[in-house]
């Protein structure tokens, strides 16, 4: 049995703020603009039909303005989008920020283009490195 510590590494007191930090994530991607809000539902309703996924746990195949609303609004507890649901919502605007607050959360991040290119520069660099050692041996066993 091992003690707890407060300062491990593992610690996922990360998960208390999930939803405030997605919701918050989902605000900048919906934007202020209700005529906008109301087209993005039209969006995300197309990207769950193409998708053949459902949104809500009730009956309803789409979802209306005020579920939207809800899923947005900081101070609603009773109303979280699902997984598929926020996937949808990132499809629709085309912004992974509400999935990379989840990611976060867990302590991982996206890799962007830019980042494989720098992963595999230092693979080179390191490659490159253990060549050069393993030519010096050989020539010094010469």
């Amino acid at each position: 049995m091992r003690q707890a510590s407060l300062f491990d590494d593992d610690d996922h007191g990360r998960l208390s703020g999930l939803l405030p930090a997605m919701r918050a994530a989902m605000n900048r991607a919906a934007g202020e603009d209700e005529a906008g809000r109301k087209q993005l539902v039209d969006r995300i309703n197309a990207v769950a039909q193409a998708a053949g996924v459902r949104l809500t746990a009730g009956n309803a195949k789409v979802i209306s303005k005020d579920t939207l609303d809800k899923w947005l609004n900081p101070n609603d507890r009773d109303h979280t989008p699902g997984i598929l649901a926020v996937a949808a919502f990132c499809a629709a605007t085309r912004d992974i920020a509400p999935l990379r607050e989840l990611l976060r959360a867990l302590g991982l991040d996206v890799m962007t283009g830019g980042d494989r290119k720098e992963r595999d520069y230092g693979r080179a660099c390191l490659s490159e490195r253990a060549a050069r050692k393993k030519k010096k041996l050989l020539e010094e066993s010469l």
